[in-house]
């Protein structure tokens, strides 16, 4: 009879660990595996995003990796992610690209973000416009303090901060030998903070949650300079108002992009990041959600005996 017992116990037991084995492997928007390539700069709020994720959903697998806007692109076109974040939707030539080959990458636009340009503590101003910058881009790195040369240091070489700044500020023109990059925004924060004649583009995403270690490091030894379109005109801060009212001149999406339509894991982290968990750890952290949810509020008008 003891036998007998041991014998059906062994067998479900076995059979419940074939059974996890199974829903582990399953590729569903709750199971299965999958690689998640991000932009850099992104990185405090991917982060937290996915550990949530995995902590409700416990047969999740997935692997974050860590890269610049180019990688990212590149792994979803190569098939190495089926997912990824960066702070732009892909471009009617990316497309066109993905098109050839019979892909159609599903879009969900996440939340506002924005580049920020941090200095050290002991740097001569606090705020910035984009004529400046511009000059600064090009070379022309006396303008801003007569007579002193001021650098300019990317987080990478092909973050998006780095190619959204030559887009939009001297598209047709080439970085000027002022301008020099990092491999990582830990890497800028650390360089810049011994600088008091540079200036660091990275990602807001790294510096808006106040309440995050990281962040407050990092704010201890560099501060953020408020930015105008033109000179002498208002300065804005890249805060979670400025960047949902885009007051703030150089504002971006963050955006996640699965491969395909398939009902995947992919589909499930796009959804869940866009969704209202995911929405609300973006208010939480300092940037403005794609979505906020309504709030119904019921006022009784009954006159006060």
């Amino acid at each position: 009879m003891k036998l007998f017992f041991g014998t059906i116990i062994s067998l479900i037991v076995f059979s419940s660990c074939g059974m996890q084995d199974d829903i582990t492997k399953k590729d569903s928007p709750t199971s299965g595996t999958a690689n998640l390539f991000f932009d850099e700069g992104l990185t405090l709020h991917i982060q937290n995003q996915i550990y949530t994720f995995k902590t409700t959903y416990q047969y999740a697998d997935i692997a974050l990796r860590t890269s610049n806007e180019k990688e990212c692109i590149e792994a979803l076109y190569n098939d190495s992610s089926k997912v990824i974040a960066i702070s732009r939707p892909l471009t009617e030539k990316e497309l066109s690209q993905f098109k050839a080959k019979n892909i159609y990458p599903q879009t969900s636009f996440a939340a506002g973000d924005a580049i920020a340009f941090v200095v050290s503590k002991s740097f001569a101003d606090s705020t910035i416009s984009l004529v400046e910058l511009t000059d600064l881009l090009k070379g022309n790195d006396s303008t801003l303090f007569q007579g002193q040369h001021i650098k300019l240091v990317f987080d990478n070489a092909n973050s998006g901060s780095t190619r959204q700044l030559k887009d939009s500020l001297i598209p047709n023109g080439t970085f000027g030998n002022n301008c020099s990059t990092v491999n990582n925004t830990p890497e800028l924060i650390k360089a810049i903070a011994s600088n008091s004649l540079a200036i660091g583009v990275c990602d807001y995403a790294w510096l808006s949650d106040k309440d995050d270690t990281t962040t407050k490091d990092f704010l201890k030894s560099v501060k953020i300079l408020a930015v105008s379109k033109k000179n002498n005109e208002t300065a804005y801060m890249p805060d979670q108002s400025n960047i949902a009212t885009k007051a703030y001149p150089l504002c971006r999406t963050i955006c996640i992009i699965r491969r395909s339509a398939e009902f995947s894991l992919g589909k499930g982290i796009e959804t869940f990041i866009a969704g209202p968990t995911g929405q609300l750890m973006f208010l939480k952290q300092g940037l403005p959600p794609n979505r906020q949810e309504e709030r119904l509020i019921e006022v009784d008008m009954t006159p006060l005996k």
